[in-house]
């Protein structure tokens, strides 16, 4: 594990011996024209902080500095949970800085960048969040003035989306024209009046809000070039394309909020930051009701409701333990609606949850919304991510759960009995100490090219890197090189889930998992087959010895030893079934294993040679006449 102070640039070393005694430098987080940021812990306080520092080269200049403490001061005036909070603004030794709140997570930036046009329902709520944030700055006289992706966070865990940076912010509403002519803030973003240099409001900061949201729905901005002044006059005087005109799928309500946000006249656009969020609420209605499933249904009945909580926690063995213990204590589903009603307590029950989630909202007592149950099952203990896929597998197919739980029980008794053991899925899982995005790259370009050859079937949940998981097709053994024996031909497994976890911003777990009740009955068929070809061998056997004693001795006891013979046969196939299943399974395990040690390959691949695809590995001329001599 890499140090705390491992990762700081030898130009740090200055602000480091500054600040010593006070704050531990651990990483730098990013820079730009305006300032170096880092991870520290305030010594005094023992909480982690993201330090801005001003460049030495600006920070020579005596205006420049106090202009960047000005700034620090007046956003330390702002406390909104939509806003990064600023803790000191200071100077020491000549180093000028302020400390701020550390935001754990990635910014929208860095998520479109990495998954291109994101899914409408989310992008309205981080539009949303920083539209409060704004109209509580605008309300105090502030105007950010930079409002771009790179300046919104979002939070790993609760997904918040918090707004940072106002180190460009006016609190007296001037042209944002520094002494020099140039003007301040990303071209991109830019309203019109601060592209012309002219005075500005809040409303110039909803303009920029209405890039981003244009470009995280669509993938592309409104207007797009490589010389900044010609985006300026773009900006200036033309007239952006209309969303739906490049994004058609976006629903129109939502189209019709970003088309205003983008008015050349400020008059034009919201009045304020609540308008704008009021509107997206309204807009979000609208987004949740194109994402209904087929059936139209908003809803679940405590039953499908009951179905998602068994079928995640079946996906996730050990959460099903503690939920289904505590379904079996109130006595099944509609018992379990009312225990829910009527007590608070049992904070930690999956259903009381759900039902305590919607009380303030009127719906039947023999319903769920799908957020909600969702939420239940999450906070009973069970990852969001299998969640995800039952809910998936309903909304793709309301028997599908059903399907999934069809195992008769005398088929699992004897399953458990055979094998000596209730394991439902095998899984492995490895942490790469690299960002999660490198770790998705490596593990497409490594799994589905030879000899993995694992085939993408789908996506649930999701994008990946949100939660999503990854269903792959494992391939029928063909090629020369076979990785899956054991889990394709040894438990029977089709498929193989892959999920990706960010451990933090520079550190993924990855879970291979593959699910044993879809090979189960063929496992049982296939020791069927044993059983009754070992009986078959030990009873002829007995038979043959029989035979055998009556010529020498003149007894009959051809059926004696026949029976004995099967049943000798038998016994050995039940005894050994339980362990060599397992062993299979210990095989299987290798295998997953094998194709994590892949990604890792892959990962330094791809560190040396950069992300260009490796051509399959070539088949040899003669592989097909060695698997006819096999």
């Amino acid at each position: 594990m890499s140090s705390p102070t491992d990762s700081v640039p030898s130009d740090v070393t200055p602000v480091r011996a500054a600040l010593s005694g006070q704050y531990e430098i651990h990483r730098e987080l990013g820079r730009g024209g305006m300032g170096i940021v880092l991870l520290a812990r305030d010594e005094r306080l023992d909480r982690l902080v993201a330090l801005k520092v001003l460049p030495p080269q600006l920070a020579e200049h005596a205006e420049t500095k106090e202009r960047f403490l000005r700034e620090a001061r007046m956003a330390a005036q702002l406390s909104h949970p939509n806003i990064v909070p600023v803790y000191r603004a200071d100077e020491i030794n000549g180093l000028a800085f302020f400390a701020m709140g550390f935001v754990d997570g990635e910014t929208l930036g860095e998520r479109i960048r990495d998954r291109g046009a994101l899914p409408a329902a989310d992008v309205v709520r981080v539009l949303r969040e920083v539209a409060w944030a704004l109209a509580y700055a605008h309300a105090r006289g502030i105007v950010h003035r930079d409002v771009k992706p790179d300046n919104i966070l979002l939070e790993r865990g609760s997904g918040r989306s918090v707004v940072t940076d106002f180190g460009i912010a006016r609190s007296d509403f001037n042209p944002a024209l520094t002494q020099d002519g140039y003007v301040l803030g990303t071209v991109h973003f830019m309203s019109p009046e601060q592209a012309s240099g002219e005075p500005l409001d809040g409303r110039s900061d909803l303009y920029a809000l209405g890039c981003i949201g244009f470009l995280a729905l669509s993938g592309r901005l409104p207007f797009e070039g490589s010389a900044p002044q010609a985006i300026l006059v773009a900006h200036a005087t033309k007239e952006p394309p209309l969303l739906r005109s490049v994004a058609p799928s976006v629903p129109p309500a939502l189209a019709a909020v970003i088309d205003q946000c983008l008015r050349k006249r400020a008059d034009d656009r919201f009045a304020n930051g609540e308008e704008l969020a009021d509107a997206l609420g309204k807009a979000l209605q609208a987004v949740e009701s194109a994402a209904r499933d087929e059936t139209g249904q908003t809803a679940l009945s405590s039953d499908d409701a009951m179905l998602i909580w068994r079928r995640a926690a079946e996906l996730q063995a050990e959460a099903a333990a503690r939920l289904e213990s505590r379904m079996r204590a109130v006595g099944g589903t509609k018992q379990l609606v009312a225990t829910s009603m009527s007590s608070s307590n049992g904070p930690n029950d999956a259903t009381s949850l759900g039902q305590q989630r919607v009380m303030d909202e009127p719906l039947s007592t023999d319903a769920y919304r799908m957020r909600d149950v969702e939420a239940a099952a999450v906070e009973a203990g069970i990852s969001q991510r299998y969640v995800a896929l039952a809910l998936d597998e309903l909304r793709a197919d309301p028997n599908a759960i059903l399907r999934a739980q069809s195992i008769p029980p005398w088929k699992e008794t004897l399953a458990t009995r055979l094998f000596g053991t209730t394991q439902h899925t095998v899984s492995v899982t490895r942490r790469f100490a690299v960002a999660p995005r490198a770790v998705l790259l490596a593990l497409g370009r490594s799994l589905q090219a030879a000899p993995w050859s694992l085939s993408l079937r789908d996506t649930l949940g999701g994008h990946p890197l949100d939660g999503g998981v990854l269903v792959f097709d494992i391939p029928p053994m063909s090629d020369y090189i076979y990785k899956w024996s054991w889990t394709r031909y040894g438990l029977y497994a089709p498929e193989i889930r892959v999920s990706l976890a960010a451990a933090n911003s520079r550190a993924c777990d990855v879970t291979f998992e593959i699910d044993l009740r879809k090979g189960l009955t063929s496992s049982l068929a296939s020791h069927a087959f044993v059983a009754a070809s070992a009986c078959s061998m030990g009873g002829l056997s007995g038979a043959l010895i029989a035979v055998k004693a009556l010529l020498l001795t003149g007894v009959a006891a051809i059926g004696g030893l026949a029976l004995a013979g099967l049943l000798v046969g038998g016994v050995t196939v039940m005894a050994t079934a339980g362990p060599l299943y397992r062993w299979e399974i210990r095989k299987a395990e290798a295998e997953l294993q094998a194709a994590l040690g892949a990604i890792d390959a892959a990962l330094r691949s791809i560190d040396i040679f950069g992300d260009a695809p490796t051509p399959p590995l070539p088949r040899p001329p003669d592989a097909g006449a060695d698997l006819l001599m096999l």
